[in-house]
């Protein structure tokens, strides 16, 4: 990916030492510049995340017909068939 350094702001950053030594890691395997794994790490932590509306198991609640869990019952003894150890 090449960027165009005439559309790009300034930013200054700290680090630590440790970090640092990461991304300089990085980006000698990746061959690419320290700003570049920066910019790629941002870009993918900051990609719009998924509309609950939209996530295919966020639309699977409600299709049951389960009364749910009644008083007293443990979702262990459920689903594993025995009772949950109690810390």
């Amino acid at each position: 990916m090449r960027c165009n350094m005439a559309r790009m702001k300034r930013l200054q950053i700290s680090l630590e030492p440790e970090l640092d030594h990461q991304l300089e890691e990085r980006a000698r395997l990746e061959q690419v510049s320290k700003a570049e794994v920066v910019r790629r790490s941002l870009k993918e932590q900051l990609k719009p995340a998924v509309r609950l509306e939209d996530d295919p198991l966020f639309q699977m609640f409600g299709t049951g017909t389960g009364e749910g869990l009644k008083p007293g019952e443990n979702i262990d003894e459920i689903v594993y068939g025995r009772k949950a150890d109690r810390h």
